[in-house]
């Protein structure tokens, strides 16, 4: 009996694992075609004050496209690796936080004289 369950249990991680390392043709196209919307671009010229680039939206839409003829463990490897560096990249890149520059002392002529 417990060798149903623990073979019930590696059955569940592997459908998680398949689900975490796999990408969905459909939802990478929409998220690609989303971002060209109003709503997307305008939200980034917002914040950025530039147009929104959606060349990585198309990246990823050719990456999962490519991943569906690849077997699962190379698949989950090249998932892992993309990961990776799009977690390096985004590090590096500016954020729409960095807006403020920190101060050591006040500035000039505060507080300002009110009489």
């Amino acid at each position: 009996m417990s060798d149903t369950i623990d073979n019930k249990d590696s059955t569940y991680t592997n459908k998680d694992d398949d689900k975490k390392y796999n990408c969905s043709l459909v939802q990478s196209f929409d998220q690609y075609v989303l971002c060209y919307t109003v709503g997307g671009q305008a939200v980034n010229y917002y914040r950025y004050g530039e147009r929104k680039d959606c060349k990585s939206k198309w990246e990823n839409f050719k990456f999962c496209l490519q991943l569906k003829s690849k077997p699962t463990d190379i698949r989950k490897e090249l998932i892992i690796e993309r990961e990776s560096l799009k977690k390096e990249q985004r590090n590096r890149e500016k954020s729409s936080l960095d807006v403020w520059e920190i101060r050591d002392k006040p500035p000039q002529n505060f507080p300002p004289n009110l009489s």
